[in-house]
Order: structure tokens, then C-alpha cells, then sequence
């Protein structure tokens, strides 16, 4: 199986997600209309993650909850700090990114 890389177009890799999810769900022996019962997916929905075709972000996590496999988002996506939140420059909890530059009038204020 493929190795996802940064270079691949999101057609390539959606689809090689697919081909794990689906291999994911064979290896376990689990039909689809028992994973979709389990889930609350329709097959449909299912057979279009495992075909690599665009699903919604909340059906791909009760696919993996389904799968025992929701874990791997949090080592995909791990906090960044203790807490799961990034602190500014003032102490204070992030809301948003920022651009790092300041706007005209900022910059006066800031002095």
C-alpha cells in the first residue's frame, strides 16, 4: 500500500483512505450493513468512504469510532500544549492565528 505524502492530490489520498478503511473493516470481519447499523451510517455512506469519494467529517469519525480506530486522530492531531491550548504572548488563551503583523494604527498603540 501507498505511503500518503504531501505531493499526492486529495482525489489520491481520499482514495487511499478509502482502500484502509475498507481493508481496516475486512481485517475485522465486519459486514457493512453490521458496521452501518453500529455506526448510524447508511451503507451508502460507507461505500462512498471506503470508494474514496467526499463524506462529512462527522460521518468519518463515527466510522472510526465504529472501527475502534478513533484513537489514531489523536495521535494525528496531538495537543500542542498541556491543556490543548496555545497561550499568547499576554498569558491568555488563543482564540485565532494571527497574522504577525501589526496594523497601522496598532503599532502606535502598542508603544
Amino acid at each position: 500500500m501507498s505511503t500518503i505524502t504531501d505531493f499526492m492530490t486529495n482525489d489520491e489520498i481520499m482514495r487511499l483512505l478509502g482502500e484502509r478503511i475498507r481493508s481496516r473493516r475486512l481485517a475485522r470481519n465486519i459486514p457493512v450493513d453490521q458496521l452501518a447499523e453500529k455506526t448510524g451510517l447508511n451503507r451508502k455512506t460507507i461505500m462512498d468512504m471506503e470508494a474514496g469519494r467526499d463524506v462529512r467529517l462527522s460521518s468519518l469519525v463515527k466510522l472510526l469510532r465504529g472501527l475502534n480506530t478513533l484513537a489514531a486522530l489523536e495521535a494525528a492531531f496531538p495537543d500542542v500544549l498541556p491543556g490543548g491550548e496555545s497561550i499568547s504572548s499576554r498569558g491568555q488563551p488563543r482564540i485565532k492565528a494571527s497574522s504577525g503583523r501589526r496594523k497601522h494604527g496598532d503599532a502606535a498603540a502598542a508603544r
